[in-house]
């Protein structure tokens, strides 16, 4: 039940530019139990987190005032388990070696089937974690960025948007939730994926982006490198 929105930008972009707009999708979404936000410099990823929603986030624009970007993803949070509520449970993760973020929007059907498979490695409760884990073990048999995400939907099964990023600026966008469209498009040099707010009318571009131009939706299966 969450809201992600992925960017690219050909130059160094403020990030209260994507906060601005990632408020509004808090806002009209259906999330606000957690936030969080990554990017890459080109060489390492950083990451943010908040417990709370980014409406409630008091620290988040002083915090990361100053930071300019290009590439990296939002994820606004509202679990499909309520009692996965919790610091531990936001995304994105990021990968032992700080290479790879992902976070994942829907519910992963079969994540109890593979909870023992990661259970060294778990920290926390969601099934997103495990989508995560899943994807990682992909990656490290030398699949390439899209097809991993892929195979991790088709293994985990469910209602699954995922997106991902690694350190040197490889930024994965995968539509697999048929409750929450992903929507690319174009503002100006900048390049985005968001999800729809699930919503099945054009409030999103209406009322969040509508400067957007280029807009496209990706199918279930579908998959964008930004």
């Amino acid at each position: 039940m969450c809201e992600m929105l992925a960017f690219s930008s050909p130059t160094p972009l403020a990030i209260s530019r994507i906060l601005d707009v990632s408020l509004l999708l808090d806002e009209y979404g259906i999330a606000g139990f957690g936030w969080g936000i990554v990017w890459s410099d080109g060489e390492t990823l950083h990451r943010y987190r908040s417990v709370d929603s980014i409406r409630r986030d008091l620290t988040a624009k002083t915090a990361l005032s100053q930071i300019t970007m290009q590439k990296g993803f939002v994820h606004l949070r509202r679990p499909s388990l309520m009692t996965t509520i919790g610091h531990v449970n936001v995304q994105p993760y990021l990968s032992p070696g700080g290479d790879w973020a992902f976070a994942h929007n829907g519910y992963l059907e079969r994540h109890a089937e593979f909870r023992e498979r990661f259970a060294s490695q778990l920290v926390g409760t969601s099934d997103s974690e495990v989508g995560f884990w899943y994807w990682m073990e992909r990656l490290q048999t030398n699949a390439p960025l899209m097809q991993s995400l892929f195979e991790t939907h088709q293994a985990l099964r469910g209602n699954a948007n995922f997106m991902a990023l690694g350190r040197q600026g490889d930024l994965g966008v995968y539509a697999g939730n048929e409750e929450n469209a992903i929507y690319t498009f174009r503002i100006g040099d900048l390049q985005l994926a968001s999800t729809g707010l699930h919503s099945r009318d054009n409030f999103l571009f209406e009322t969040v982006f509508p400067a957007a131009s280029h807009i496209d939706g990706l199918g279930i299966g579908q998959s964008i490198v930004l």
